[in-house]
Order: structure tokens, then sequence, then C-alpha cells
């Protein structure tokens, strides 16, 4: 008889280790690697490992590729009211949570100097993102920004250096 469970692969679980470790010291995570190569599946088995232990950890799943900036962030309209973009709504939501169960942002798309030089104040020990309107939006302790990109050929030496790598 063929057993069909599946084996843990050594070197899969030692990435999720790796993301477990670096989420207790850093708030912003740059995943790298090609597509297809378990990005995803690295957060999500990890979160799956947070609810199996009673952290029930909320996940936003976001492609800031697939919308402009204002869409992203938010902006200005031409009758001087201010659109919510997506990022600070969810970013804004999640902070209103009065749990403090883990909260995780994903930005599953490339770096673009776009949209990720913005980011810069939320990554950097400040943790707030500040918005064209002035609005500043906190992102808090049990929250994290996870970045799944390619590689990091269009970051800053400034945007590298506020986030752990894997």
């Amino acid at each position: 008889m063929i057993n069909n469970k599946l084996h843990p692969d050594d070197s899969f679980i030692q990435k999720v280790l790796q993301l477990k470790e670096i989420m207790e010291i850093r708030h912003s995570i740059f995943m790298m690697g090609n597509p297809g190569c378990s990005k995803s599946t690295c957060w999500k088995a990890l979160k799956t490992a947070n609810d199996i232990r009673g952290e029930p950890t909320k996940v936003v799943d976001i492609n800031p590729k697939s919308i402009s900036s204002d869409e992203f962030y938010g902006n200005m309209t031409l009758s001087n009211t201010w659109k919510q973009g997506i990022f600070s709504h969810y970013m804004k939501e999640l902070g209103k949570e009065r749990d403090t169960n883990p909260k995780w942002l994903v930005l599953d798309g490339d770096l673009d100097a776009n949209w990720i030089e913005s980011m810069n104040s939320v990554m950097d020990d400040n943790k707030i993102l500040t918005l064209s309107n002035n609005d500043r939006i906190v992102l808090y302790n049990h929250m994290k920004l996870i970045l799944e990109i390619r590689d990091l050929r269009f970051a800053t030496p400034a945007t590298v250096s506020r986030g752990g790598v894997i």
C-alpha cells in the first residue's frame, strides 16, 4: 500500500522557520525568488501554524503592480476630496481591530519605483504611512509587511536596509 501522506521538505521547513524568526525582529520582510518558488506557500504555512497554535493570523494580499499608485495609496479627486487607496484602507482597518493577533499585509508583485519609495516611512522604525492628504497611519507591532518579490533590482539602498530578506 502506498502512503498518501505528504512528507515535509527540510529546506521548505527551514524557510518557514526563517520567516518566523525574522518576523520576531523585523516588521518588513522581503521574500525573494522567482515565481513559483513557494514564497506564498511559505507564509501560508506559517499562517496555518499560527492559527493552529491559537494565534489567528489575518492576511490581506494585494498586488501593487495591478493598480496605479493613486489606487494603491489614495489621492485627491478633482473635487478636492480624498479617495482612499486599497493599501491605506486595509492598513487603517487592520490597525483599528482591537485584538493584537498577527496581521500581515502581503504585497505580491515586483518592486516598482512608483510605489516602493512611498513605503520607506512604513518600513523604517517610525512605522507610519504618511499620505498625500497628510493622514498618518501606524503599522502596529502586531502588524507585518511582507513583500513577495523576484529581486531587489529596483530598490534603493534605503529601501533594502529597512527590511529583512529571505
